[in-house]
């Protein structure tokens, strides 16, 4: 059976395997949470097949997305990810991720979960939007509507030739 994607995977077998399986599923975790958070921050003004292909050496330098332990990074964490070519080194985005952690920790403390505080979000897109934008660092309008969409928060926008194409 031939599987019809969106056209901006195809033909990247990384990028496919994101599309079928984590784009637009719902991530629970705080971990997950906070990687697809992190990941998107450091896609603004970059294509997502940048950041695709370095999303291992992100898990590793991030410790797992771990937000506890990222939360903990020092100004010396910071030179030693600004050195390491496995990421895409951009300090105000880095910043922002550490900064970003320290904030989804203590969101945890006080709900319980990352997932917990989107669960009690207002419903409609254009607050949820808003309210992630004012809550991070590095995170504007289309940078949170990506996240949601890539956390299942809603349906990401499948081409409508792609075989996950719901009317969108």
């Amino acid at each position: 059976m031939t599987i019809t994607r969106c056209q901006w995977c195809q033909g990247d077998p990384l990028l496919e395997e994101y599309h079928d399986h984590d784009w637009g599923k719902q991530v629970v975790t705080n971990e997950g949470l906070f990687e697809a958070l992190t990941l998107e921050v450091f896609q603004s003004g970059l294509s997502w097949r940048t950041v695709l292909h370095k999303r291992e050496r992100f898990r590793q330098v991030f410790h797992g997305f771990s937000p506890a332990k990222v939360a903990s990074f020092t100004d010396e964490n910071i030179e030693k990810l600004l050195a390491d070519e496995g990421i895409i080194r951009h300090r105000k985005k880095i910043e922002a991720t550490i900064k970003n952690a320290k904030i989804v920790q203590g969101l945890i403390e006080e709900f319980g979960s990352f997932r917990t505080w989107i669960d009690q979000l207002e419903h409609d897109q254009e607050s949820k939007v808003k309210k992630l934008g004012a809550t991070f660092r590095y995170v504007g309008p289309t940078t949170a509507t990506s996240y949601f969409e890539a956390i299942g928060e809603w349906q990401p926008k499948h081409d409508e030739t792609c075989d996950w194409f719901e009317g969108t």
